[in-house]
């Protein structure tokens, strides 16, 4: 199976815009991020990746700038204290191009159900960037890397792991 093509999360907040569907945190709507309640809903009853660390990340508090159509991340002192650090995390692939084997993809908490559309929300998500070059799968992966903090507003990534090791589950 080849990779789904998916450039970056800013281009699924643009396509969701041109769809007329608000992406934001939460909303009394039912919304998550563009993602309807009732999908974010089934989708919890997909495999997704546990860990500690997920629940971690997930502290770190996402808005969105509705006008400049960006995220910004509060990032709570325990997540802080990460950077710099060795970490492990396990998740689900997104690569960010069709290539056979690629350097760089997306983390996922959540098992992806659209190859335009990375599940969850910004702190759910981890931009890798690997050391050697891996293929594309659609199971549970588990990643160690050098864990840094990103600032990428209009891509809502915020969470780096560099020079990563990927092991099979």
């Amino acid at each position: 199976m080849k990779a789904p093509q998916i450039t970056t999360l800013v281009a699924v907040a643009v396509m969701a815009s041109s769809l007329g569907v608000t992406v934001r945190a939460s909303s009394s709507d039912g919304t998550y991020f563009g993602q309807p309640l009732e999908e974010r809903q089934l989708q919890q009853r997909l495999p997704k990746a546990q860990g500690a660390l997920w629940a971690l990340l997930h502290k770190t508090k996402i808005t969105e700038n509705d006008k400049l159509g960006i995220f910004k991340a509060s990032h709570p002192p325990e997540v802080q204290a990460l950077a710099g650090k060795t970490l492990t995390v396990t998740g689900f692939m997104m690569p960010l191009d069709t290539t056979p084997k690629v350097k760089r993809f997306l983390l996922t908490r959540f098992t992806p159900v659209c190859p335009f559309c990375p599940p969850g929300a910004p702190n759910e998500v981890v931009d890798v960037t690997s050391a050697q070059p891996v293929a594309y799968t659609e199971k549970v992966m588990t990643v160690t890397g050098k864990f840094s903090l990103m600032n990428d507003g209009e891509k809502g990534l915020f969470f780096h792991l560099d020079g990563a090791t990927v092991a099979r589950n």
